[in-house]
């Protein structure tokens, strides 16, 4: 096939064509000087085929220069061809090469058929005068396609002209049979274990050639696990036939590891260092996983190495693993692990139960041993109290779980409060001294002690009170308990006593005294005591009185106990009879008008009984300065007498007269008193002017 690829230059333009001066000073190869000679001869010049003068840009498939398509033929299955752009100069608008300075100018590529044969590149794009552009044309079936350009860019101010770049390509059925290839041994998507891959052959069928079969070419396998023998390959074949038609062809196939990922353990220590199957200290767990073919697929499920340092009961550890070579064997291993010796709690007690949480007997306390894991040896144990008093302690003996662990003896305790002795019980004393001579009058009450060095008395004492009387009344101590409940029997304890609690027979001696005068009292009587048990001891007689009044004799009788009996007798003393004032004296709440300074006659009587008292000393007068009622009755005193204060009894009128001088203070009040030896009292009210 014929190829016009060669660069032949850029053909120079005659002289008279292009205008005076030289020709363009760049080389000019013989064969562009005959297409521009061809050209000129033909008259095919631009001008003449109906374009304005333009830059050309044409191709190289044959030695002119015209706007008819040239023809490329090619073969299907053959070699590509191909041809270059080129630019030639003509005189136009711009004078000279129109790419000048930084102006291009950008061509679009394009097959009128792409099924019958494309081009490569889709555009080009010129920047100098000088630039040639290869096209690169590729045979797809038989048949003719048109190859032209299209102006994308132009940025130089100039034209080009573009029809002579046209070609066509003429695709001929290919000159021989292409050779038919297959691959044998393997298939495309295989999967093969390792070490078991059939051999890769290449088989060729040729028309022309014949039948013929290599060995093919294996590619380096692939994948993770590549440097294990397992993963991708593939196979590869390439043949050219006699008429240089070449096939080729290849598949790729995997290859797979076919033995199972190895699993296996170590424990340290190896063998349980506690009783019963168990681990008393931390245990570690080692796993081993064993992949040769396939590492990058091996997946584990639960291997971890671990240290097992938490008490557990039998747990399983279970590991396996699987990879592309298949699923391993699963290893299991069971480990038990108790560290901790059991926890020891009191938790009941046996004896006999008193009072207030004490017991009256020795004491059985049980103790229970506790182990989550591995459990006690023994669920139980028991430790007696010794001794008495309060907190007495029982501690816990030594426990043992079934690992070996063992809580030393004491871990746990309690303590009880024990006494199984009664109190002692003395008499202490007596609620009071004996009232009198070594005698008490009232019932006693004895207090006794009771005395309990462990767990104290319930009550520190008890009294007893007597219910009799007599010279040697006896006393007993009542039942004491402690506070454990210890009980000492009544009687322990014992004491006497003198008691006499009736008291004197008393009576006065002589009359009873009745109503008499004052002025008129007898003297007071005596009194007698009487006491069949611890004898009288004397009589004495109070409440005498001779004032005006009622009066109470009390006669007191006591014995040689102190009791003290008492009789009574009522006797009244009756007042005097006062009266008057009488006139010129008003009474009755008014008030007497007098002169100041003046002497008023105030006359009065007394009288006891019927008799008449004429004894100017039993008698007392006064006068004092008081408030004046305003709401009093006023009276005007209409006699008066003379002289000085004087107080008199007139036998002749029978009365007392007691002249009263009247202080010299007009506006004032007054009142006059008279009082008499027994109390009685006359009172006037009087106002000065």
């Amino acid at each position: 096939m014929k190829n016009y690829g060669e660069t032949v230059g850029r053909p120079s333009v005659p002289a008279t064509s292009r205008g005076a001066g030289p020709l363009p000073k760049h080389p000019v190869g013989l064969l562009a000087r005959k297409i521009f000679a061809v050209v000129a001869a033909a008259g095919l010049l631009i001008a003449s085929a109906g374009v304005a003068q333009a830059d050309i840009i044409y191709n190289n498939l044959d030695p002119s220069i015209d706007a008819m398509a040239e023809i490329m033929p090619l073969n299907v299955g053959g070699a590509d061809g191909t041809t270059t752009l080129s630019l030639f100069e003509t005189k136009d608008v711009k004078n000279g090469c129109n790419l000048t300075g930084h102006t291009v100018l950008t061509l679009e590529l394009s097959s009128s058929d792409t099924s019958v044969a494309t081009v490569s590149p889709a555009s080009v794009t010129f920047g100098t005068c000088e630039d040639t552009k290869t096209l690169t044309l590729t045979p797809r079936s038989v048949g003719s396609a048109t190859i032209s350009a299209r102006q994308l860019t132009n940025t130089t101010g100039g034209t080009f002209d573009l029809a002579p770049a046209t070609f066509e390509v003429n695709v001929a059925p290919p000159a021989n049979t292409a050779p038919v290839l297959t691959i044998e041994g393997v298939a495309s998507g295989g999967t093969y274990d390792k070490g078991s891959v059939p051999s890769a052959v290449c088989k060729v069928t040729d028309a022309e050639d014949g039948p013929s079969s290599v060995a093919a070419l294996l590619s380096p396998i692939t994948g993770p696990d590549a440097a294990f023998g397992v993963g991708s390959q593939t196979a590869s074949c390439s043949h050219q036939d006699s008429g240089k038609l070449t096939t080729s062809g290849s598949v790729t196939y995997s290859i797979t590891d076919s033995s199972a990922p190895g699993v296996s353990y170590t424990l340290s220590p190896a063998a349980p260092d506690g009783l019963n199957g168990w681990y008393r200290n931390s245990v570690f767990l080692d796993w081993t996983v064993t992949e040769s073919d396939s590492p990058s697929t091996l997946t584990a499920s639960g291997c971890g190495d671990r240290t097992i340092s938490a008490d557990q009961s039998a747990m399983t550890y279970t590991c396996s693993a699987s990879s592309s070579g298949g699923i391993s064997n699963v290893e299991t291993v069971a480990v038990k692990l108790d560290q901790t010796a059991p926890e020891v709690t009191y938790t009941s007690a046996a004896g006999t139960v008193g009072n207030g949480g004490w017991y009256t007997s020795p004491v059985t306390a049980t103790f229970t041993g506790v182990d989550e894991l591995s459990g006690p040896e023994s669920a139980t144990q028991t430790a007696v109290s010794s001794g008495e008093g309060a907190d007495v302690p029982v501690t816990s003996p030594a426990f043992q779980d079934l690992a070996g662990n063992t809580t030393p003896a004491g871990a746990a305790g309690t303590a009880f409060d024990i006494d199984y002795t009664a109190p002692s019980v003395t008499y202490t004393v007596a609620d009071r001294a004996p009232d009198a001579n070594g005698w008490y009058n009232s019932p006693v009450t004895a207090t006794f002690t009771g005395v309990d060095l462990i767990s104290g008395p319930a009550s520190q004492s008890q009294q007893v009170t007597s219910n009799t009387e007599g010279s040697a009344v006896e006393l007993q101590s009542p039942a004491f308990e402690d506070v454990a409940g210890n009980v000492r029997p009544a009687g322990e304890a014992k004491a006497t006593f003198q008691i006499d609690t009736t008291a004197p027979v008393a009576a006065f001696a002589g009359d009873p005294i009745g109503a008499v005068y004052f002025g008129s009292v007898p003297v007071a009587p005596s009194c007698t005591s009487s006491d069949s048990l611890s004898g009288p001891d004397g009589c004495e007689v109070a409440g005498y009185s001779s004032s005006v009044g009622s009066h109470t004799l009390t006669a007191t009788a006591k014995d040689k106990a102190g009791n003290i009996s008492t009789v009574e007798q009522t006797y009244e003393v009756l007042p005097w009879t006062a009266k008057g004032f009488y006139q010129p004296v008003d009474m009755s709440n008014v008030t007497n008008v007098v002169k100041a300074g003046s002497t008023v006659p105030a006359k009065f009587e007394l009288f006891i009984g019927n008799r008449e008292i004429t004894d100017t000393s039993v008698v007392t007068m006064s006068a004092g300065k008081t408030t004046c009622i305003a709401s009093s009755a006023f009276d005007e005193i209409e006699i008066t007498a003379s002289g000085n204060t004087t107080l008199r009894y007139d036998a002749t009128a029978g009365q007392y007269v007691y002249n009263w001088k009247t202080p010299s203070t007009p506006g004032a009040c007054y009142k006059l008193n008279m009082t008499a030896l027994d109390g009685s009292v006359i009172t006037a009210l009087f106002k000065l002017k």
